[in-house]
């Protein structure tokens, strides 16, 4: 017993010894044995996307100087921006009017075509046999004691995320959650996701008893936004940021107190950014349990030591006046430049030209979806109420059964009539192609022949269509 007595007082101690003079220890807030992991992706390219990496970029900085590793930081992006021909400021990103660089300091570690589907769910999965000689080759390599932050950032439609060159669909990342859950890759996850119809990849699909909790910009019906766009983006055209990411990341760089930032939990971060936001409808799914975890746990912390004044916190209040729905802020900034800005004759003639082409190839889109919808409702009469109209579809929740059949009908479209993802303006159109695999699973193959006889005299060189 007196023994025992010694190695108490001896760990308490060490324990004390450490509190009070080791504090970079307590800013990552762990248990022994866990690591934090982060995986941060822009998953769009070209100039009306700006915000997108601005985005990352940003949570790029937050979270480093929250104390996480470099290490444990894996950042995909396209890399497209910063350099762009576009940029008034070579070599810099802001995310919001007059802010500072986010760009400088960044660590990518996949940029160009190795932003992709499938090595992002190599990276979350920890298959490093598969990314080996691709970009830093760096994937999560983690434990059952480990949390990871997942912040994804792009375009989203009924069922799926955005890349490039492809859709992420939710049963794919559903299986990937499915084989790190099994392979006791994490303790628990956090997501946020900011895209339009974010919370479809998510609603009646991510378990409850996975240790993961999903926080989506938007339910599975509607837009997320950009913001300081038009006006307030000033020389660089382009919205700089996103409604809710901006919104969740300028409320947590305002200076607050170690302490604050440290206790501050998920379900705190939610009820601020969900009012905040109010475009959009700001949802949370999977395992509500982990709501009260803290946020540092994910994704570290910082702050002052003292209390910081009301003063200093009004200062650096979010001000966002201009938003603008992420389907629409191409051909809004197109629209603004036309009728604020003092264009040359050239300059003017050539954005006229960009905005009917751009809405005469929508037109082209509409025509060919609307058609295949009318065959295949005229081919089978039976549906038509359950899924609803073309224009206006009907709201289904998604099943997993359903995806097989959603991926073929879109894959045929593809590569029958014009690249989807490649046409942004797609995306809203999609729904009801969704809610015909919903209603019945099987019905790929009659949609599919539909489509190559729908397709077969269409314009070649649909491409950017937004």
């Amino acid at each position: 017993m007196g023994v025992f007595h010694l190695i108490a007082l001896a760990l308490f101690a060490v324990g004390s010894f450490a509190e009070h003079n080791i504090p970079k220890l307590t800013n990552e807030d762990n248990f022994i044995g866990e690591k934090k992991w982060v995986v941060l992706v822009a998953g769009s390219d070209g100039w009306s996307n700006y915000r997108h990496q601005a985005d990352i970029c940003h949570a790029y900085q937050l979270i480093k100087s929250n104390g996480i590793p470099e290490e444990n930081i894996i950042t995909m992006m396209v890399d497209d921006i910063a350099y762009n021909s576009r940029n008034p400021t070579p070599g810099t990103i802001i995310n919001k009017p007059n802010g500072t660089d986010v760009y400088q300091g960044v660590v990518i570690d996949y940029k160009g075509k190795d932003v992709n589907k499938s090595n992002f769910l190599k990276i979350i999965t920890g298959d490093s046999e598969g990314m080996r000689s691709i970009g830093s080759g760096k994937v999560i390599k983690g434990g059952r004691l480990d949390k990871i932050f997942i912040n994804y950032v792009d375009h989203g439609s009924t069922g799926f995320l955005c890349f490039p060159d492809d859709y992420l669909y939710a049963d794919e990342l559903n299986d990937a959650f499915n084989s790190m859950h099994g392979n006791g890759t994490y303790k628990k996850m956090l997501l946020y996701i900011e895209a339009c119809k974010a919370g479809s990849m998510f609603d009646g699909i991510l378990s409850e008893d996975t240790n993961i909790l999903a926080i989506t910009a938007s339910g599975p019906r509607e837009s997320s936004y950009g913001c300081y766009c038009r006006s307030e983006s000033g020389p660089y055209r382009t919205c700089l940021g996103d409604l809710f990411s901006v919104t969740w990341m300028e409320d947590l760089d305002v200076p607050t107190s170690r302490q604050s930032a440290r206790k501050r939990s998920i379900f705190n971060d939610f009820r601020e950014v969900r009012t905040n936001v109010t475009k959009s409808n700001v949802m949370m799914y999977g395992d509500l349990d982990n709501g009260s975890d803290k946020l540092s746990s994910f994704i570290g912390y910082h702050g002052n030591d003292g209390n910081v004044s009301p003063a200093v916190r009004k200062s650096n209040e979010i001000n966002i006046k201009t938003t603008t729905s992420s389907r629409d802020v191409h051909e809004s900034e197109l629209q603004y430049r036309l009728a604020h800005e003092k264009l040359s004759l050239p300059e003017t003639l050539k954005l006229s030209a960009e905005l009917r082409k751009n809405n005469k190839m929508r037109s082209v889109i509409d025509s060919v979806l609307q058609n295949i919808y009318s065959e295949v409702v005229k081919a089978r009469p039976d549906i038509k109420s359950e899924i609803g109209y073309y224009d206006e579809p009907n709201y289904l929740q998604l099943n997993l059964s359903m995806f097989p059949c959603y991926r073929s009908v879109l894959n045929q479209i593809t590569e029958s009539c014009f690249s989807l993802p490649q046409n942004p303006y797609v995306l809203d159109k999609l729904t009801i192609f969704a809610n015909m695999c919903v209603v019945d699973n099987q019905i790929h193959q009659m949609v599919g022949n539909i489509v190559v006889k729908s397709c077969s005299n269409i314009p070649k060189n649909i491409i950017n269509v937004q």
